[in-house]
């Protein structure tokens, strides 16, 4: 496994220097690329923990200035927020189960300070380290702008965090995320599933759909981009400039398309696979380390157009594209 990632780190360093490498699978988020931004209010840090009951569905809303947040789901029916040397804050309940009486919907949000203006006090929760623990079936949709990002274990995450990298886990219904400045990371969750980053690495795995149109949309402007172990009949992966790397199998009515302005592309497949595959590059070139058959090829003005066939090419479609850069199909050998 180690060798296989070095030889494709190598082959990506010789096609697009400038791309950064990407671990395989790693175990922990990476090292923040920016770091937390020190509290900017001094004489009015304080730590802050609330607790409120909540339904198991309970939706969560709130925005972060800075600071390093880790949320986790537990079984309880309750939200706890703890914020270490951060802005004191509340916990609005906005609405609350007419059955229970347990709040269904909440926001945190700073608590005024005698003398701050709403303006001056802003909307944002801030520390050193916010902690948030909440039922598992939660929903969060939140934002931030300086901000190294953990959640694990709940329903559905909906984010953009200006700097920090992001590490998701666990999230079993759906994940919509943006980190501007920053790597993604997403391991063994479901849905449908929107990873975007402008100058970061995007990193997904262990991922599959909860309904079969559910689609899996990745995105990065100056970064690679790695797919392992992904159960999406729908793939859709971008980057300007970066490698893109994807290891699995191909299922079948699959529509897989991968682009690069400029960096490698290397798909690591079975050989027993079935798909049509259509392969074009300008600068570069088009290898595969299976048996395929080329359908035809095409030289244009941009480039060249390769169509070819794994097995029969009946069961699914494969659209590969780089302005400049190797495509590759490498054998994905089976694991004992």
């Amino acid at each position: 496994m180690l060798s296989a990632v070095l030889l494709f780190a190598a082959a990506v360093n010789a096609q697009t220097p400038q791309a950064p490498p990407v671990p395989r699978t790693p175990p922990v988020p990476p090292t923040p690329r920016v770091a937390p931004v020190a509290p900017s209010f001094p004489g009015q840090t304080t730590d802050t923990e609330l607790r409120v009951a909540a339904e198991r569905n309970v939706n969560l809303k709130f925005c972060i200035s800075e600071g390093t947040l880790k949320i986790n789901g537990w079984d309880r029916n309750e939200v706890r927020i703890f914020a270490r040397s951060g802005r004191k804050f509340g916990i609005r309940v906005l609405e609350r189960s007419p059955e229970s009486g347990n709040a269904t919907w909440i926001w945190a949000t700073p608590t005024a300070i005698e003398g701050q203006t709403a303006a001056n006090r802003g909307e944002c929760l801030s520390g050193e380290t916010v902690e948030m623990d909440v039922p598992h079936g939660a929903t969060l949709n939140f934002q931030g702008r300086s901000a190294t990002t953990s959640v694990d274990s709940v329903h559905k995450v909906s984010l953009k965090i200006v700097e920090g990298n992001i590490s998701l886990r666990n999230i079993t219904g759906g994940i919509s995320a943006t980190a501007l400045q920053g790597d993604l990371i997403v391991s063994n969750s479901s849905g449908s599933v929107s990873l975007d980053s402008t100058t970061g690495n995007v990193i997904a795995y262990g991922v599959k759909p909860l309904e079969t149109s559910d689609l899996l949309k990745v995105k990065t402007n100056s970064g690679s981009i790695m797919l392992q172990r992904i159960g999406h009949r729908q793939i859709e992966a971008n980057s300007i400039t970066g490698s893109l790397q994807f290891e699995g199998g191909f299922l079948v009515g699959g529509i897989y398309n991968f682009k690069t302005s400029n960096g490698a592309i290397r798909m690591l497949v079975p050989e027993n696979g079935s798909c049509t595959v259509s392969a074009a590059y300008g600068f570069g070139s088009f290898n595969a380390a299976i048996p395929v058959e080329t359908v035809t090829e095409n030289v244009t003005p941009g480039g060249k157009i390769v169509v070819a066939r794994i097995g029969s090419g009946e069961l699914c479609n494969v659209s590969l594209t780089t302005s400049s850069g190797r495509i590759q199909i490498a054998r994905l050998e089976p694991k004992n």
